[in-house]
């Protein structure tokens, strides 16, 4: 290291050199498992599968299982994890009550953030603050926030979408697969 590097402070805390990086040319990446980018040669994949492939052949549900576990579900498990995350695409009339009386100009990013930070004070279980904070060291519960997350994203989202478009938000429908539930909400 040169030297007088180690003597720069940032601030009260922290001591060090801080560097502003515009879209990270200098900065390092590190090995992932879970993915890997070559941007000059136009490579991107997700556990070793080629975006190409996953995009032709794999439901979003499969890649998210895939991004999460490590491998592609089973039959058996791929209708497990699907039930589980449609389990969770009702969100509470509170949620959609707080998209509606955002701003009608509001950023549809900034309904998103809103409804899904508010989801905490619905769900008090997901709580650590109430809960303990070795909540989340179980996978069970784990398991069952990411599916809860997965399952209201779209159905907030397409609300957040038809609060833009001046429309009310449309209920998630138990018949349809992840994909084409989040359509129907969105143009119903």
């Amino acid at each position: 290291m040169p030297n007088g590097l180690n003597v720069i402070t940032a601030g009260n805390y922290d001591k060090g050199l801080k560097l502003y990086d515009p879209g990270y040319l200098n900065t390092a990446p590190v090995k992932s498992s879970i993915c890997y980018i070559d941007g000059d040669e136009g490579i991107l994949r997700y556990r070793g599968y080629p975006i190409e492939e996953l995009a032709e052949s794999s439901t979003f549900l499969e890649v998210a299982y895939l991004l999460l576990y490590g491998n592609m579900p089973s039959l058996s498990q791929l209708a497990d994890w699907e039930f589980a995350v449609s389990q969770h695409s009702a969100v509470p009339q509170g949620i959609l009550d707080i998209v509606q009386i955002m701003p009608h100009d509001a950023h549809s990013m900034g309904l998103l953030v809103s409804a899904m930070s508010a989801l905490s004070v619905f769900h008090p279980d997901a709580n650590p603050a109430l809960r303990g904070q070795e909540l989340y060291m179980s996978k069970q519960v784990r398991d069952k926030q990411i599916a809860r997350i997965l399952g209201k994203a779209p159905t907030i989202a397409a609300a957040a979408y038809l609060r833009m478009a001046g429309r009310p938000p449309v209920l998630p429908s138990s018949n349809l697969s992840y994909s084409e539930n989040f359509l129907y909400m969105l143009d119903s």
